[in-house]
């Protein structure tokens, strides 16, 4: 298997030679985002070289092999930008008029110079569709093992195949330097080798940023000399401090700048007269997640924001957000719903997740806490599904699940009911029950493992696993103990089927067999 992987790689290699010219200024690296709030008809193709010069995109919906002259689109750019803090030039190429939930395969460079590899995208769907994305933050150089603690969290991610990632922040230690290991050329070469799929597709970028990418932090700082290489790297809607933009017709995402430090400055009162505007507009959209470095309620280090409580989080509040996520300490945290500075159940989620490889940090729960403070590097793996499900998993770099819950929406009240398309043939149950506390609970369908969880402080548990269609036994299983029970899952019938809770010493199991969440997807 070595020889053949060798002989492939060969083979790339000498495709990129016998197509590119001479030269030595290919795209070193290659990052997508969004340069308008229009997901579904454009995107932002981004890349570095050492020279300046009028970078072109080539791109077709059919595979061509990196041929130049055989794609059928070819959109021009306006040459390279760059700063006196950034060594090289960031050309920025807008694809207009794209057709949605399509993928097209593009080159990027220029005949002269040489071209990129060919890679692929995919537009986001005007209509209806499950969505899947990621979030998470804080990748910066300081702690062990860096980068390949960052690296192992961005190829499991990608192993997902998420629709897009939102990235919170701290990219790099200092945004405004260019010496070291840690910069934007060693971010962005990783997300280039990393942040794709193994079909070749590239994962946008929906960047946020952090107080590490400005530098110095001046209570209100001024983007092009405080973080002069952050607003070249990434071309952004509005004034691309604060944006927003959907993604089909069901989810409608918030960026926000938090590190406008005095929250009694024009600028900050600014971005918060645009905030209620922008949740306002987008009240009845079904879901509405916002995103911003800074943490609202944080048990870490860094605590929580005292502006971001007072002036966001009434709009957050007032317009029914579903979740808000941000980073800043280095862990994973996620509160109980809140309103009104209180636990309710219509109130908001509010999710840290600081673990993108950064050094961790460590934190007690206070009230808000649902779960964490965790210390553990990881990401934040979103599913959306057509039936109005919202399926949220915080993932280990280790693969491990470490958290995870679900928001329904427009299900029934007393018994879940909700049948499945015909081409889906497994769904998710929950599983929870009582258990020592602290201990690790494994749960099993059919004899294999599907999910581990620890028992919470109280001596609680709660985890989802997959049924395939048919009978399947599921087992909990804790220190040499167990117990297990039997559903069957039917494509052709309805949810509803609760089974009796069942105890064995000081295990008990609790099985709702509904059909929470469509497995099925593209």
């Amino acid at each position: 298997s070595v020889l053949v992987l060798c002989f492939a790689t060969a083979l790339v290699l000498g495709d990129l030679t016998s197509i590119s010219p001479p030269g030595v200024d290919r795209p070193a690296y290659v990052y997508l985002t969004y340069a308008s709030p229009d997901p579904a008809h454009t995107v932002n193709v981004s890349w570095r070289t050492d020279e300046n010069y009028t970078g072109e995109v080539h791109y077709d919906i059919e595979s061509r092999g990196g041929t130049p002259g055989a794609y059928d689109l070819i959109q021009k750019g306006t040459g390279g930008i760059t700063t006196s803090r950034f060594n090289g030039y960031i050309h920025h190429v807008e694809l207009i008029g794209l057709d949605p939930d399509t993928t097209y395969y593009f080159i990027c460079g220029s005949p002269d110079h040489g071209w990129s590899e060919e890679l692929n995208f995919r537009t986001a769907p005007a209509e209806g569709k499950d969505i899947r994305f990621v979030v998470g933050g804080d990748s910066r150089s300081g702690g062990e093992n860096w980068p390949k603690a960052r690296d192992d969290v961005s190829r499991l991610m990608a192993s997902y195949d998420p629709d897009f990632v939102i990235f919170s922040g701290d990219f790099i230690s200092n945004g405004e330097t260019q010496t070291g290991g840690d910069t934007w050329d060693n971010w962005l070469g990783a997300v280039y080798e990393c942040w794709r799929t193994e079909d070749g597709r590239l994962i946008p970028i929906i960047p946020v940023i952090g107080n590490h990418e400005i530098h110095p932090q001046p209570p209100v700082y001024d983007p092009q000399l405080h973080a002069s290489n952050y607003y070249t790297v990434f071309s952004l809607p509005r004034n691309e401090r604060w944006y927003s933009l959907n993604w089909g017709p069901d989810l409608h995402l918030t960026i926000l700048d938090s590190e406008i430090l005095d929250a009694g400055s024009d600028v900050w009162g600014e971005q918060l007269g645009w905030l209620g505007h922008d949740l306002l507009e987008h009240q009845d959209d079904l879901w509405k997640v916002t995103a911003a470095h800074r943490p609202a309620f944080s048990s870490g280090p860094h605590g929580s924001t005292p502006s971001i409580q007072e002036d966001w989080v009434p709009e957050f509040d007032r317009y029914h957000l579903d979740l808000y996520f941000s980073g800043h300490d280095h862990d994973y945290e996620r509160t109980h719903p809140i309103e009104n500075g209180r636990v309710s159940e219509n109130g908001t989620v509010y999710v840290i997740s600081g673990g993108w490889g950064a050094p961790l940090y460590w934190g007690n729960p206070s009230w808000w806490t649902a779960y964490g403070p965790a210390s553990s590097h990881h990401f934040i793996l979103v599913d959306l599904y057509e039936n109005g499900t919202l399926f949220l998993r915080a993932v280990g770099s280790d693969n491990v699940i470490i958290d995870e819950f679900s928001i329904c929406r427009d299900l029934a009240e007393a018994g879940i009911t909700m049948k499945l398309p015909s081409k889906a043939t497994s769904c998710w149950i929950q599983v929870s029950g009582t258990a020592p506390p602290n201990e690790l609970v494994k749960i099993y369908v059919n004899g294999e493992v599907s999910a581990t969880t620890v028992a919470s402080d109280d001596g609680q548990y709660n985890a989802h696993v997959r049924l395939e269609e048919g009978t399947n036994v599921v087992r909990v299983e804790i220190t040499g103990a167990f117990v297990e029970n039997e559903i069957r899952y039917s494509r052709a019938g309805n949810g509803g089927v609760t089974l009796l809770p069942l105890f064995v010493g000081v295990i008990s199991i609790v099985i709702v067999g509904i059909v929470i969440y469509e497995l099925f997807r593209r």
